[in-house]
């Protein structure tokens, strides 16, 4: 009970201290949304315009109430209007959030999938192909971004071999494509880690007792060792769930894909303080809950955290 208090604690904390500086941060831009949105529309910066301007967009008012007022509504489930647009945040978040968390929910649960049994076989073959495979891909997506890697893939197939349509329809070549090239350039890093928390459980003495008694090394380690590595490796998936987010933003421009990430740079280029702040906590709500998830699940599975 008390870790759980503590837990939630702690997240509330992160929320509103994220929310302070949030705040603060996006007002620090080299351009207010007043100008961009003067420039936009080629009218005079004059003391007219920007005093209509700044009213309109509710930016007369001193800082404490502009949060008091921002942080409120958000509590209350109304995120707010886009100062360039005035269209509702929340609907726009609602429209575009499912193809974000699409590829990259999608791509990181298929990494960890597979890189779950090739770091199997990495572990238990040292230098066999498993574990050059998953040596290679750690490096290939450490080195190749990967905007270059899906340029490639949409050359090949779109334009030279002219077998898929990636924009045009209704998208889902595109958003296929996405994930499955976040899942590739998850893969390697958490195959390694597989592998390597193998490799520890292969010296420990209760593997080395099994495999002195007959049993094969195998069956040992996919029936007794799993749980430590499948423990290690969601403690590993748990920094990247963050990803989902951020991570999917290149993607989404090379594929045309409307996602969160697409909104959040259009955003920022015309300095929408509104769906900047929302997106930081809509972030934050999201890590929230994996831990919270990811937490129960590594201790329903782990005997030492209970």
């Amino acid at each position: 009970m008390k870790r759980a208090i503590s837990f939630l604690v702690k997240w509330i904390i992160i929320f509103f201290v994220a929310s302070v500086l949030i705040f603060g941060l996006v007002r620090l831009m080299p351009t207010s949304p007043v100008d961009r949105w003067l420039s936009s529309y080629n009218l005079p910066r004059t003391e007219e315009n920007i005093a209509y301007v700044t009213e309109r967009m509710g930016l007369n008012e001193s800082l404490p109430v502009q949060y008091a007022a921002w942080i409120g509504n958000f509590l209350k489930g109304d995120w707010g209007y886009s100062l360039k647009s005035h269209l509702d945040i929340k609907e726009q978040f609602i429209q575009k959030l499912p193809y974000s968390i699409c590829i990259g929910l999608t791509g990181i649960l298929v990494a960890a999938f597979l890189s779950f049994f090739i770091g199997y076989r990495a572990a238990l073959n040292r230098g066999g192909i498993c574990d050059r495979l998953s040596s290679v891909l750690s490096i290939f997506s450490q080195s190749v971004p990967s905007f270059i890697f899906a340029i490639i893939i949409i050359y090949f197939f779109s334009v030279k071999l002219k077998a898929v349509k990636f924009f045009t329809g209704n998208g889902a070549y595109a958003l296929i494509t996405a994930s499955l090239i976040t899942a590739f350039y998850n893969l390697g890093i958490l195959s390694r880690v597989v592998r390597n928390a193998f490799r520890e459980e292969m010296d420990k003495s209760y593997v080395r007792f099994a495999v002195s008694r007959g049993f094969s090394k195998e069956k040992v380690l996919f029936h007794h060792a799993s749980k430590p590595v499948i423990c290690r490796l969601i403690s590993t998936v748990i920094a990247d769930f963050a990803w989902v987010f951020g991570g999917s933003t290149v993607l989404e421009f090379a594929f045309s894909i409307p996602g969160v990430s697409f909104f959040l740079v259009s955003s920022m280029q015309n300095s929408d303080y509104n769906v900047l702040q929302t997106y930081i906590l809509i972030v934050i709500i999201w890590m929230f809950f994996v831990h919270l998830v990811l937490n129960l699940v590594l201790y329903a599975i782990d005997v030492r955290r209970r």
